[in-house]
């Protein structure tokens, strides 16, 4: 019980920077809140001397609640990340929406312009100014059909 009572404030910081090193060789999510809990206990224990019992609970009490506060926090992150599914395959969130031709489509190919980028594109022949639809994805090209015509 000798070691636990000789922990001082740079004791708490050498722990939290261990800790902090293991999430980095064995990630998981978790040691990082117990390495930030040892860190806030070496910060008090810098301004208000804290009895070795005392500073154990505190580390506890605090790594459970950094632990919740992380948790809440990822499954904000994975909400997110299940809101832009398409984050990788932008031209599948152009599937179904309509668009002006920048230039006409001459024997089967054109290109559009989404916002500053320009799309190929490949369908029916059409005029520049033409509204057509996006209906596939075929590769690095949009299949398109008009819609200019269609009533």
């Amino acid at each position: 019980m000798n070691e636990l009572a000789s922990i001082n404030v740079w004791g708490w910081f050498v722990l939290a920077a261990v800790l902090i090193g293991l999430e980095v060789f064995l990630p998981g999510a978790f040691m990082i809140w117990l390495g930030l809990a040892a860190a806030a206990v070496g910060a008090l224990s810098f301004f208000w001397p804290l009895s070795w019992p005392l500073a154990l609970l505190l580390f506890a009490v605090l790594g459970v609640v950094f632990a919740w506060i992380g948790r809440h926090f990822a499954r904000k992150v994975d909400a997110a990340d299940k809101e832009g599914p398409f984050l990788n395959r932008r031209a599948d969130a152009l599937i179904g929406q309509s668009f002006t031709l920048a230039d006409p489509i001459v024997n089967g190919e054109g290109r559009i312009r989404v916002g500053d980028t320009v799309w190929q594109v490949r369908g029916p022949d059409a005029g520049a100014g033409a509204r057509i639809k996006v209906v596939r994805v075929e590769g690095g090209w949009l299949a398109v059909e008009d819609v200019s015509k269609q009533v």
